[in-house]
């Protein structure tokens, strides 16, 4: 009785501290062409972190695969429309004819605090860098074979169902807050902002991501090592009791 009331304060410590955070900044730069083969995966690692990359694009409402190209400022995304990319700074991640927008699938549930979005002229026009943001909860899409989600995956509609705008400007490079405080998911979407409130036309590379991972207060810790600690050396006392109990019957 004594081991199960140990067990149970516990794990009641456990459920109810707040959760800390440890903060881990995964650079997403390279050296690529501005285009290749659609479905491409980039995948990149830091602080024990692993993230699949993939560039995907909205033309209206059919959800097609593009080429992610990866700069030294940071990712950008070529759809089909835009030839091989080099027109007018067309590789980024842009919502010109169609909705560019980044994939980023994580081996754990994470939050992305902020990103790095250094922005580009793209057009005539007003151009802006604002961003569409969105998370979801999808099991089994991180793969040691990356592999590309299926354009009819229903993680699609459960990102759609949740997505918002973060204001951008077109200072560089633009570190942002994405507005997510408390927003854990293994999936994450990122692109140029839908709809496009202030018709500026939106263009950006992802340069960089701060990711939280949600650790367990150090007091936490202490709480279960002296709970399971008591609870063992119960358990044990219990056992030596048993014998002795035995020989008195």
């Amino acid at each position: 009785m004594i081991v199960k009331r140990l067990m149970v304060a516990a794990a009641l410590a456990v459920a109810a501290a707040s959760p800390a955070t440890a903060s881990v900044t995964i650079n997403l730069t390279g050296g690529s062409g501005t285009d290749g083969t659609d479905g491409n995966i980039r995948a990149f690692s830091s602080g024990g972190i692993n993230v699949q990359a993939s560039g995907f694009s909205y033309d209206g409402s059919t959800l097609e695969r593009a080429w992610l190209g990866a700069f030294s400022g940071g990712l950008g995304v070529t759809n089909n429309n835009e030839g091989n990319g080099t027109s007018n700074n067309n590789h980024t991640t842009d919502n010109i004819g169609q909705q560019d927008f980044i994939l980023l699938i994580f081996d754990q549930a994470v939050n992305i605090a902020s990103a790095t979005l250094t922005p580009y002229n793209i057009s005539g026009d007003p151009d802006d860098n604002d961003a569409r943001v969105s998370y979801a909860n999808w099991a089994g899409l991180f793969t040691n074979s990356p592999t590309a989600v299926p354009l009819n995956s229903g993680v699609w509609a459960a990102l759609n169902a949740v997505d918002w705008n973060v204001q951008g400007n077109m200072t560089s490079p633009y570190s942002t807050s994405l507005g997510s405080t408390g927003l854990y998911g293994n999936v994450w979407l990122i692109g140029a902002s839908s709809p496009n409130l202030d018709y500026n036309d939106d263009g950006f590379k992802l340069k960089s991501i701060t990711v939280n991972t949600a650790v367990p207060e150090p007091g936490t810790w202490a709480m279960m090592l002296l709970g399971f600690g008591a609870a063992g050396y119960s358990m044990r006392r219990s056992r030596r009791a048993q014998p002795r109990l035995a020989q008195l019957a």
